[in-house]
């Protein structure tokens, strides 16, 4: 693998070139990194556009799908997010079933939208909480999942706001816990050192005076009533949270050098009141972050992008680079990403197959770049007249359908591998690159992508997928060298030596007698042409070089 100083090219934008073709090689590269792969409609349908306008349409289209909980057609927003919403016990026995239809939503999601799903796997790696924290509550579950798509592509800042005040991270990170006159730090010093600036940018003294702004923030579940005890003030919605006013430290703080929340000591009469200053505060208090350490959170992000979608060791100029955009634009996430993917430096060929798949992007990859749906008999949980109930499936109003079992199966899979939605490993998140490959990840990749093989190979309208798809790529070749080196320059962005196509080429032709090849007995049509391609993508699996995107 290179490292940064082998990368080449600058943030200006890219223009096709003899040198730099806008070729399949280069829109392979682009839907890889946006989207873990696409069809091979879109594949050809992208060079008759330029890049930019490619960029554009993807962005645009990921801004216009629906939001968790809506669908929209037309001008009209239908909400279906009725599973999240009725009251959310400890004792509901359909609590897990319906954490499990959000883990089905969003794999259905990064399966068939692409984009915007695969930037909120980066923001849950970024902002960590865990389903488990929660009790697996799916009401606070889906208000975290709903914030991240809400703000993926929007402003870096109000992100920021947005997210320290829902129940999953006031839970994960303690801010439940955070009092006046005795504060708990963990919110804060996550603040900055994992969520904006980084470890070396703030003092001690900085999280002390953070943490005190922060005070007296809880979520509604914890308001008491005489002779009831906690209990369930519901259903909530995104954006509920609750000031209590006697938890919050209303003496001044000096935060970075600047004044924030100076009340005089003097708590509010009343519980509205108390809430508006303490909001009042909160906005301020981000304010004042953002303003005196604008370049720290900007190289801070724009690293911690680089690396999610291009690699490991990024090069300092295309840093400062990308965070004078970010500046420039208010911490704008959508004109940064764009900058970056349009850039000469992302075309370029150096950056191109260089970061090492995570198990969910393995699995993805393999769904959208075959277009498989992930099943066409879905039913969707629905709770109604207090019972949870199966629904007759409906593609016009529930477009994000998808098959449970193979939904339930990506899910187990990638878990399994170590790579658990809703569940990073830990407050800083799955560390990435090499650490996703190791002797049981890699055998058990090769493993789950066998069985995804072997399980669509199963069924008629799958297979037969697979021979247009292959009818497809090579114009009905029945050349098996060319078919094989189509196949491996779809999957594989690098270019394979001499030995591994010949290797593949005697796979894909392994169960077909010689001579069929010769006389014109075997083309495309052949009955055995999907089990020949199966078997070519077994063994291309193996190659490390599909590790890679």
């Amino acid at each position: 693998m290179p490292n940064n100083t082998c990368l080449k090219g600058g943030l200006q934008p890219y223009v096709p070139s003899p040198e730099k073709p806008w070729d399949e090689r280069r829109i392979h590269h682009l839907y890889n990194k946006l989207s873990n792969g696409a069809p091979l409609n879109l594949i050809n349908a992208a060079k008759a556009n330029t890049p930019s306008k490619i960029i554009d349409y993807l962005f645009t289209t990921a801004l216009s799908h629906p939001l968790p909980g809506e669908i929209r057609s037309g001008v009209k927003t239908i909400d279906y997010s009725y599973p999240w919403k009725e009251q959310d016990i400890a004792e509901d026995p359909d609590a897990y079933y319906k954490y499990l239809e959000l883990v089905h939503m969003w794999f259905n999601g990064m399966v068939t939208e692409g984009l915007r799903h695969k930037l909120v796997l980066f923001w849950s790696n970024h902002f960590v909480t865990t389903s488990d924290a929660t009790g697996n509550r799916p009401t606070w579950v889906f208000q975290y999942y709903w914030i991240l798509h809400n703000y993926a592509l929007g402003n870096f800042k109000e992100f920021v706001k947005a997210i320290g005040l829902t129940p999953a991270m006031l839970i994960y990170l303690d801010g439940r816990y955070n009092y006046a006159g005795n504060p708990n730090e963990n919110y804060a010093r996550e603040l900055m050192e994992l969520f904006t600036m980084g470890v070396g940018n703030y003092t001690e003294k900085d999280i002390a005076e953070v943490a005190r702004s922060l005070t007296g923030w809880n979520i509604l579940y914890y308001e008491k009533v005489a002779g009831s005890g906690n209990y369930f003030v519901g259903p909530l919605k995104v954006g509920e949270y609750k000031m209590y006013r006697y938890n919050h430290d209303w003496k001044n703080k000096n935060i970075f050098g600047k004044s924030v929340g100076n009340f005089g000591g003097v708590v509010p009469a009343d519980d509205t009141i108390a809430a508006t200053k303490a909001k009042t505060e909160y906005d301020s208090l981000h304010d004042v972050i953002f303003d005196v350490k604008k370049r720290e959170i900007a190289t801070f992000i724009c690293k911690k992008l680089y690396k999610y979608y291009l690699y490991n060791d990024p090069p300092t100029d295309i840093i400062n680079g990308l965070a004078d955009v970010f500046i420039a634009s208010s911490f704008d996430i959508t004109t940064v990403l764009k900058t970056l993917f349009k850039s000469e430096h992302f075309f370029d060929d150096a950056s191109i197959g260089i970061s090492i798949k995570s198990h969910i992007d393995n699995q993805i990859h393999f769904f959208r770049s075959l277009d498989l749906e992930p099943g066409k008999d879905y039913y969707k949980y629905k709770w109604i007249n207090g019972a949870f109930k199966n629904e007759v499936p409906d593609p016009v109003n529930f477009p994000n359908a998808g098959n449970r079992d193979a939904l339930s199966g990506l899910y187990y899979q990638t878990a399994n591998l170590g790579q658990t939605l809703f569940n990073p490993i830990n407050v800083a998140g799955w560390p990435g690159h090499r650490a996703w490959l190791n002797e049981f990840t890699l055998v058990n990749r090769w493993r789950y992508n066998r069985d995804q093989f072997d399980y669509y190979l199963y069924y008629d309208w799958t297979k037969e997928k697979y021979r247009s798809f292959l009818k497809s790529l090579t114009n009905n070749s029945t050349d098996p060298d060319l078919i094989v080196r189509k196949v491996l320059a779809y999957f594989i962005t690098i270019d394979m030596p001499i030995e591994i196509v010949e290797t593949a080429v005697g796979v894909f032709k392994a169960t077909v007698p010689a001579n069929y090849f010769l006389n014109g007995t075997w083309n495309l049509d052949y009955n055995m042409v999907p089990r020949q391609f199966m078997d070519l993508m077994k063994y291309i699996i193996t190659l490390p070089e599909y590790q890679l995107l």
